[in-house]
């Protein structure tokens, strides 16, 4: 789902919002600035905002009141509430609300009174969109075993850490080191050029097929549990890799399996605004943005002539002996 894209979009046009609706520059034709003495109003300021972003602006209000007129028969659990607060945090690298607070008015031009304004407003919104998206799609447990019997291969993941170096010379280096006792965290800290060596040691989690390149994805999965790999050559340099744990059984992959079957057959966020407004009575009272909120009319069905049980069966027979009489003139020639 995208419920970053669409947060940072609300903060987006948020921002935009506010400027219109700025106290100090309304549309009474104040000047907002003075140019070689000429003077550019806030009027003139607001209906430029408006031409440029006002249907954007339009929209995300629109949504966000349909949104929220939905959330009230969604459940969402606290705790999904509280992780989605703390992503947003260390994505604009705060650690606080009070810090969050002040990042949203400095960075975003947003003021909002308390973290709760925050997450009515901006957090609740894309995790709402999020429920109904998957609002009655069922798993069950055989339909996620015979996922796993299918495609068991492309499921397994592996957990490994890497010391990335330049060099052949530098690896084999590495490689004594470790054979010498030395604690590969340490090393990777020390030797490798990955940027995020420095802050993970050399970590990089679980990941499955595809999520790394050829040369270093062949080596790793072809690796037992505790394995170091000798030198493995990639676009980046000489990997080495240590292979930390592996998941490849139903019972640990049985939630990758149910999260993925789950997007595979709820909606798109796209789907649920499109659902919401179709449902939803809006009168669009500008001119400027008229059919703003009209929906394209499905595709025509196309009419299907109505044959009686009578007249089909004899138009049938007549087919039947239209062939036989071909047949018949084919034999004889």
């Amino acid at each position: 789902m995208k419920k970053r894209h669409l947060l940072i979009a609300g903060l987006a046009c948020m921002m935009i919002l506010g400027a219109c609706n700025n106290d100090d520059a309304g549309s009474s034709g104040q000047a907002v600035v003075e140019v070689d003495g000429h003077e550019i109003s806030d009027a003139e300021f607001v209906d430029m905002l408006k031409e440029r972003y006002g249907e954007a602006i339009l929209q995300e209000l629109v949504q966000r009141h349909l949104i929220s007129q939905a959330a009230d028969s969604v459940e969402i659990p606290q705790e999904e509430i509280d992780e989605e607060l703390e992503t947003f945090k260390s994505q604009i690298g705060v650690e606080t609300d009070d810090e969050m607070l002040d990042a949203l008015s400095n960075q975003f031009g947003i003021t909002v009174e308390n973290k709760e304004e925050f997450v009515n407003e901006y957090i609740l919104p894309p995790l709402v969109l999020e429920k109904l998206a998957v609002e009655g799609v069922e798993i069950t447990d055989e339909e996620k075993q015979a996922y796993f019997d299918e495609n068991r291969d492309s499921l397994i993941e592996v957990e490994a850490s890497h010391i990335l170096v330049e060099d052949e010379e530098t690896a084999e280096e590495v490689l004594d080191r470790l054979e010498a006792g030395d604690d590969f965290a340490e090393l990777a800290s020390e030797y490798s050029v990955d940027p995020s060596a420095e802050a993970n040691n050399g970590d990089l989690g679980f990941f499955g097929k595809g999520d790394m390149v050829p040369e270093f994805e062949e080596a790793a999965f072809n690796m037992e549990i505790d394995e170091v790999s000798e030198p493995v050559e990639s676009t980046y340099g000489y990997h080495i890799i240590l292979v930390t744990d592996r998941k490849d059984s139903y019972e640990e992959l049985e939630e990758k399996i149910h999260d993925t079957l789950m997007r595979e057959r709820s909606r798109t966020q796209e789907e649920v605004l499109r659902d919401l407004l179709a449902q939803a009575d809006i009168n669009v009272l500008d001119d400027q943005f008229e059919g703003l909120f009209d929906l394209p009319d499905a595709p025509p069905v196309e009419d299907t002539p109505e044959i009686d049980g009578e007249d089909a069966s004899d138009e049938a027979e007549d087919q039947a002996e239209d062939a036989d009489e071909n047949a018949e003139e084919e034999d004889e020639s």
